[in-house]
């Protein structure tokens, strides 16, 4: 029963698109991600994020406790 959900939920080749971010686009939507800082000097990390995904967000570096980690002094 499961794989023949999953088949009919599938959509056709021809409505398919190429990445994520595609497949968001087609419906005016954005597909992102939140990308640690560490994680862009990673090559192989940083073209999969730039090929799927349309919109990027910082991880955790833009966290309260990373931008001000005692209260009135800020990072």
């Amino acid at each position: 029963m499961a794989v023949a959900t999953a088949a009919v939920m599938m959509p056709s080749a021809d409505a398919a698109a190429s990445t994520l971010g595609a497949a968001a686009a087609q419906s005016g939507r954005y597909f992102g991600t939140a990308i640690a800082a560490g994680r862009l000097g990673d090559s192989t990390y940083s073209t999969i994020a730039a090929r799927e995904f349309n919109m990027v967000t910082a991880e955790n570096e833009m966290k309260p406790d990373a931008t001000e980690p005692q209260r009135g002094q800020f990072n």
